[in-house]
């Protein structure tokens, strides 16, 4: 649930699993020693509270557990989101840190199991919602949701014709951006919040070849090919991260929902498929194991972590709006 001010939450009793997911702009550092960003109505022995420490570091501290993540994670003014999962299992538990700026991100296993109450993680005083864009609760493990993934209604090409994601299971055919048929591997549904710098990005029709709008994570990387690719880049196409496209016309950040659920698929190797005329990317193996909570990473082969085409970086993703735009322009 977002955490909404003035309202009243009913504290109910110790929880199997819990997430707190914050998203914050760093503050100055006005004195000498830790700024607190976030502070649970519990008693202190109990309540969640995070620190931005002075060298650039923070620190989060919920009962017996104490987290300080490495220096220069956060710099004041950059945009930092945070999704601490406690579970009385001691399976789930994580402390996820991404600094959306500089992309850095600090995940660890906090190695306590904890049955968390929601007056924990409850902000004591309104003026911590002042400090946070986006501040949410959810009453169960929220996992991450950071890779390729698109809505269940975006239709893609199979062999026996198009198919709507959420009517897809494992074995089924799809047809790729190169024209081959390959068996779908895996597919999951999971919850994803969906406000600020989480928001998914809706990708407009008829722009990208689409004949309606899908949407998909900010992750997600889609196909781009062209003149302008192969002028400044020398191929014939890249890949392009959504949620570095906002700016131009066709795609745009979608906070109508503060909760959805998204779709990720993989196949045997990594490939594109064809939602109409557009390509969109399926998730890595690798990134498939970097993104599970309770999961250690394990040796991989070079094809499980390297995309099918190039990938261009934000700087690269800008410099192609940018001249696609001086030439509408000009």
């Amino acid at each position: 649930m977002p955490i909404a001010r003035g309202e009243w939450v009913r504290v109910p009793g110790p929880q199997a699993e819990m997430t707190l997911c914050l998203e914050f702009t760093v503050p100055p550092v006005r004195v000498s020693g830790p700024v607190r960003l976030w502070q649970g109505q519990a008693a202190p022995g109990r309540a969640l509270a995070l620190y931005r420490l002075p060298e650039g570091a923070f620190r989060l501290v919920h009962g017996e557990i104490d987290l300080t993540t490495g220096p220069d994670l956060g710099r004041t003014g950059e945009t930092l989101s945070l999704r601490y999962r406690s579970c009385a299992r001691g399976r789930g538990d994580i402390l996820d840190i991404i600094n959306h700026d500089r992309t850095q991100r600090h995940r660890v296993r906090t190695g306590l199991a904890v049955a968390a109450r929601l007056d924990e993680l409850l902000p004591r005083d309104e003026r911590f919602l002042q400090v946070c864009q986006v501040a949410a609760i959810a009453g169960f493990g929220l996992p991450p949701s950071d890779l390729p993934g698109m809505s269940g209604q975006a239709v893609v090409m199979t062999r026996g014709g198009a198919r709507a994601v959420d009517s897809l299971r494992v074995g089924n055919e799809l047809v790729t951006a190169t024209g081959a048929r390959m068996p779908l591997r895996w597919i999951e549904r999971r919850p994803r919040l969906c406000l600020g710098r989480s928001a998914p990005v809706r990708l407009r029709a008829p722009y990208f070849g689409l004949a309606r709008d899908i949407w998909v994570t900010p992750e997600t990387r889609v196909v781009r090919s062209g003149p302008a690719v192969e002028y400044i880049f020398g191929v014939e196409k890249v890949l392009v991260r959504a949620g570095d496209m906002t700016t131009i016309a066709g795609a745009r950040r979608d906070r109508w929902k503060p909760v959805r659920h998204v779709h990720h698929l993989m196949l045997d190797d990594h490939a594109c498929v064809m939602v109409d005329r557009c390509g969109i990317e399926t998730a890595l193996l690798a990134d498939v194991i970097a993104a599970g909570d309770a999961k250690v990473a394990s040796q991989l082969a070079e094809t499980d972590r390297t995309p099918c085409l190039p990938v261009l970086d934000r700087a690269g993703a800008q410099a192609l709006i940018g001249f696609k735009g001086r030439r509408v322009l000009g």
